[in-house]
């Protein structure tokens, strides 16, 4: 993500309105545009006239099930995917990095449209159009699985006006056939046209792509996946680690107090889900923040060093190291600061806005106070990343989900004793607990990166 938050950066830097506002809106679509995405779709959709009532409940069960199974299954490989990939562009192979997105854009597709058939059966009973209903499941959970890892490549366009108008395509395809589908077909035709929608979007995301980067022929691309899976296992438990961490506190409460739409098992519990959506877009200034400054100053400032470490002398590598250090500990500071500040004016807002939304204000605090946590630990776990302290990075993702999971379970099953405590409590303790772990690890693993770099450059695979 920094080749974009290069980008946007320079938009900022132009000093207009124009620039400020255009790198604050791209910014806010390439971080957050699948998950924006799907909201604005729900949102849309469900105020057409057809979808009320329990409809709109299948709808947007289905949704949600989709996203967060697919945010489960799927992270784990696709950040090794997005290492291969990025690897590839480092070392200027572009044509081939294009041709590792089709074919692995296609072997998604080709396993998740029989995978989402599948869980579609587990999932839906008996509601209106049953069979077009599976088929929109399918079809939403495949174009889905294959929109992450073509967003991901899709930064290395430098372009957000492409990705923005790859977003604008789908949408408008998905109202439309919304429309067109609807009022025959309930909640199955809803469905069909968000996966549609969704299909269009990577569809195009992935040609833009190819187009920036060219293509060449890349024999045995997936065979060099599958090895980057071996050699990266740790990179991959800790995605998907992190991507059950952060849903299994919402899969807890839906499975023990949740309920479902008639004739679907897409379990829910409004309550916390909403609180959490709601308070959740928080995020979103942090994470256009990190991407923006953060991640940039830490790119630069790791660049710099290992620049040092191959032509300087070890004072000067010492030096530049310390400066590494420092700087990555002030752009912290900024961004805690920065996150705590959009938390605090929400905090003020919260009565206001949770009678808005019709949401319980007390875990909207608690979360939008784990939101400030939550941001830390993405941004540690991101500098983990960068120094391949990948093993640090998997260790530090199951403690998030083993904490999640334990307190949720306890604070669940034990509502009627625990009654005083929040929803939300969980997960807040879950991501202080993993934030303070990933920062350790890599302030620590900064403290010594230049030993690092010399043990791997003997050979020694040291943190991956």
């Amino acid at each position: 993500m920094a080749g974009i938050g290069f980008e946007l950066r320079r938009l900022i830097d132009s000093r207009t309105i124009r620039g400020f506002v255009g790198a604050a809106f791209s910014g806010t679509l390439i971080v957050a545009g699948p998950w924006l995405v799907s909201t604005a779709s729900i949102a849309a959709i469900q105020r057409l006239p057809f979808l009320t009532g329990s409809a709109a409940a299948e709808f947007t069960g289905a949704m949600v099930w989709v996203f967060a199974l697919s945010l489960c299954l799927t992270t784990g490989p696709l950040y090794v995917f997005v290492r291969h990939s990025a690897d590839l562009v480092y070392e200027r192979r572009h044509g081939e990095a294009a041709m590792l997105l089709i074919k692995t854009a296609a072997l998604v597709a080709a396993v998740s449209l029989p995978a989402g058939w599948l869980l579609s059966l587990a999932l839906v009973a008996s509601v209106a159009s049953a069979g077009l209903f599976r088929l929109g499941f399918a079809l939403l959970f495949a174009a889905v699985n294959v929109l992450w890892a073509a967003m991901m490549t899709a930064t290395v366009m430098r372009r957000p006006t492409r990705i923005l108008g790859a977003y604008a395509f789908g949408m408008a395809l998905m109202y439309a056939l919304a429309r067109l589908l609807g009022p025959g077909h309930g909640s199955a035709g809803a469905l069909i046209a968000a996966g549609a929608g969704f299909a269009l979007t990577a569809a195009l995301l992935v040609a833009m792509t190819v187009s920036s980067l060219g293509l060449v022929p890349y024999k045995g691309a997936l065979r060099e996946l599958g090895g980057y899976l071996r050699r990266y296992g740790n990179l991959a438990a800790a995605g998907a680690a992190y991507a059950i961490g952060i849903w299994v506190d919402k899969i807890v409460l839906w499975f023990v107090i949740g309920s479902a739409a008639p004739g679907t098992r897409f379990l829910s519990y409004s309550p916390y889900d909403t609180a959490f959506y709601y308070a959740n877009l928080a995020l979103i200034p942090g994470l256009i923040f990190y991407t923006l400054f953060t991640e940039t100053d830490f790119h630069l400032d790791l660049t710099r060093f290992l620049v040092f470490a191959a032509h300087r002398q070890q004072p000067d590598i010492e030096r530049a190291r310390s400066h590494l250090a420092r700087n990555a500990a002030a752009a912290l500071r900024r961004q805690l600061l920065f996150q705590f500040v959009i938390a605090a004016i929400l905090a003020l807002m919260a009565p206001e806005l949770c009678a808005l939304w019709g949401v319980a204000v007390q875990p909207f605090l608690v979360l939008i106070a784990a939101g400030i946590l939550q941001l830390s630990y993405v941004s540690a776990l991101n500098m983990l990343f960068y120094l391949e302290l990948y093993r640090d990075a998997a260790r530090s993702a199951f403690i998030l989900l083993a904490t999640n999971v334990i307190v949720s379970l306890v604070l669940a099953l034990g509502r009627g004793q625990w009654a005083v405590l929040p929803d939300g409590l969980s997960f807040f303790l879950a991501n202080g607990l993993a934030a303070i772990v990933a920062l350790r690890s890599a302030f620590a693993g900064l403290g010594r990166y230049d030993r690092l770099l010399f043990l791997r450059a003997s050979g020694q695979e040291y943190g991956l």
